[in-house]
C-alpha cells in the first residue's frame, strides 16, 4: 500500500464521517421537534431535551467551522505558494501543523453530536420503559 492510498482512505471516511455527522444533527432537531408538546398554546420542547437541542445546535456550528477553517487556512497556504512563485507541477509536502484547526473542529464536532444522541436515546429509552 502507498501513502497515497491511506490519504485517500483517510479523505473517503472523514467526508462519510462530515455528511453523516450533519444527517444525525439534522435528524436530532427534527426529533427534537417530534417531542414538543403543546403547553398552553405554546409548543414547549421537553427540558430533558434541551441539552441535546442545544448540543446539537453546537455541533452543526462546529460542522461549519470545520468547513470554513479547511477553507480559509489552504486558501491563505495556496497564496502563499503562488506568491512564491510555485510552479503547478512542483511536489512540496505541506507543514504537519495545517490541519490542525480543522481537525479539532472535525473531532468536536463528532463527540458532540455523540452526546447529543445520549441525551435522545435516554430519553426515548425513559418514555418506552
Amino acid at each position: 500500500m502507498k501513502l497515497e492510498n491511506l490519504r485517500e482512505n483517510y479523505d473517503y471516511f472523514s467526508q462519510k464521517t462530515s455528511e453523516i455527522v450533519r444527517q444525525l444533527g439534522f435528524a436530532g432537531i427534527a426529533l427534537v421537534w417530534v417531542f414538543k408538546t403543546d403547553v398552553g398554546g405554546r409548543q414547549v420542547v421537553p427540558p430533558e431535551l434541551l441539552p441535546a437541542a442545544r448540543l446539537i445546535v453546537i455541533g452543526l456550528g462546529l460542522d461549519l467551522l470545520h468547513y470554513v477553517a479547511g477553507t480559509l487556512i489552504w486558501g491563505i497556504y495556496n497564496g502563499i505558494k503562488e506568491h512564491a512563485a510555485t510552479k503547478e507541477e512542483t511536489n512540496f509536502l505541506a507543514p504537519r501543523p495545517i490541519n490542525w484547526a480543522t481537525l479539532l473542529f472535525f473531532w468536536a464536532k463528532v463527540i458532540v453530536i455523540v452526546i447529543a444522541y445520549v441525551y435522545i436515546l435516554g430519553f426515548i429509552a425513559s418514555r418506552i420503559s
